[in-house]
């Protein structure tokens, strides 16, 4: 397989279809023409994009809730509505089940049996492709506001044929979070092949009248500096908007630090119009969702849990942005029940409240230096990724894997290089403790090492792997940093 940056040819991306449509008996519901019918006889208020819209005209920050999937239909619409009455949703997602994303719908298929058995959900998500079109559409039509397909997985193609003839006008898969940290076997090539197809059934739909959304994640912030995956999630923007998306969120992990959040969410909204302007895709639409990131594990206590979705909130209002992505407050203990999300919903959507005509600046020197500093280090490793493409970005994606410019500290494919690793400093902002084959300068390593040079003198030993452990556990326990004892 020789991959490119490239529109898929249409004949050939039609037989592909073909085949993804017969893997299970659900495929044969879904036709082109009559989802475009279908989605076209909905109102706006559904549509993620046209919603979108009116929330970056009006300035507004809105709620979408991490972790909402419940293996029944009926459990799934019991979800749906509740968080609408109760929580006030702006926008409804639906995670999927891992049996469905590992592509065991027989699996499935008895976990939906034994959820309806017990009274309660047994699977992590919902089991769309048992359901298929048909049974799916009832989620939509019980919901009043735009829904989005939410999930990670190595071939997400059918999943999302399912979704978006169903209704959905949202997508949350991401190829680098599936290849880097869900996958120890397929090969990249195949992973990148799979999204392009989702984003070029995506692009059909927006030729054909319908609105589609796309975002990207970059791989997910483990404890990770964001430059590393704000680059990953730019490359993933160029190579949608190739394929024909016109609007694409960009997905921002907040790791805690007030200034670092802020200042590199608003940065990072830059840098993705800059890079789709340098390309040519001026007419692709861009937003900001800012959400915990990946390796955030809520306390287990619900007062402490709550606030730090209110810090969440309180962040993305401070760096403008579209969306905001708390996780729901027991996700860390067990399945969110709906009125765990509706609470959720009901507490960001307050904090955001609270301080939306507030006019709050952050001491604009620190802002600017954060910003300056992830600007420089995002653009080092766009350069290296696109050097390495020979100007192509899915050619500079497959070869900067190997070289280590696309990394990850905790990878679980061979092909990894696994040799970069953040840390928190004395203020609890992540930097560098080793850059691994990232092509950073003295002045910007420099930067990091006096910055852990900080907490070093602060905690009276050096900053080593123990406190990665450390970093990693502490929002468990409701801090960024434990105590320096």
């Amino acid at each position: 397989m020789v991959l490119r940056n490239k529109k898929l040819d249409y004949g050939e991306f039609m037989r592909e279809r073909e085949k993804v449509l017969a893997e299970w008996p659900t495929g044969r519901e879904v036709d082109l023409d009559e989802a475009v019918a279908y989605h076209k006889s909905l109102p706006r208020a559904k549509n993620w994009a046209h919603q979108l819209e009116l929330v970056k005209q009006n300035k507004e920050t809105r709620v979408e809730i991490v972790g909402m999937g419940h293996a029944t239909l009926e459990q799934q619409m019991e979800l749906i509505s509740y968080a609408q009455t109760e929580g006030g949703a702006d926008f409804l997602g639906t995670n999927v089940d891992s049996y469905t994303r590992l592509h065991n719908y027989e699996a499935a298929e008895r976990g939906v049996k034994e959820s309806e058995k017990l009274g309660r959900t047994v699977l992590n998500g919902f089991a769309i492709v048992n359901y298929g079109v048909v049974g799916t559409r009832k989620l939509i039509d019980t919901a009043k506001v735009p829904v989005k397909i939410k999930f990670s997985a190595l071939d997400p193609r059918l999943i999302n044929e399912i979704a978006f003839a169903a209704g959905f006008t949202c997508d949350g898969c991401d190829a680098l979070l599936a290849f880097l940290l869900h996958n120890s076997k397929a090969p990249l090539e195949t992973v990148l092949h799979n999204h392009q197809y989702i984003t070029r059934l995506q692009g059909l739909y927006e030729e054909k009248g319908c609105p589609m959304v796309t975002s990207a994640y970059g791989g997910l912030a483990l404890l990770t500096p964001p430059s590393l995956w704000s680059a990953q999630i730019i490359a993933q923007a160029l190579m949608a908007a190739e394929q024909g998306i016109k609007n694409f969120t960009f997905m921002y992990s907040a790791q805690g630090n007030l200034v670092q959040d802020v200042a590199c969410a608003r940065a990072s909204r830059k840098l993705l119009c800059e890079y789709l302007d340098r390309f040519g895709y001026q007419d692709v639409k861009t937003s900001l969702q800012v959400h915990n990131a990946g390796y955030t594990i809520l306390p287990d206590d619900n007062a402490r849990a709550f606030a730090v979705i209110s810090q969440l909130a309180f962040v993305c209002r401070l760096a403008g942005a579209d969306l905001c992505s708390p996780r729901s407050v027991t996700e860390g203990k067990y399945i969110p029940l709906k009125e765990a999300v509706a609470d959720t919903y009901k507490c960001a959507k307050t904090v955001i409240n609270m301080v939306k005509d507030q006019e709050i600046e952050l001491d604009s020197k620190v802002l600017a230096a954060e910003s300056e500093m992830f600007e420089r280090e995002v653009r080092i490793i766009m350069d290296a990724i696109l050097s390495l493409g020979e100007g192509d970005t899915v050619m500079g994606i497959l070869r900067a894997v190997p070289a280590g410019i696309i990394d990850h500290p905790f990878g679980t494919h061979p092909s990894i290089a696994c040799k970069v690793l953040g840390v928190r400093d004395a203020q609890g902002a992540v930097r560098w403790l080793d850059a691994g084959n990232l092509l950073f300068p003295r002045d910007i390593m420099d930067f990091h090492r006096g910055k852990l040079a900080e907490r070093a003198k602060k905690q009276g030993r050096d900053v080593d792997y123990d406190n990665v452990v450390d970093d990693i556990m502490s929002p468990r326990d409701g801090t960024l940093l434990l105590p320096f004892w």
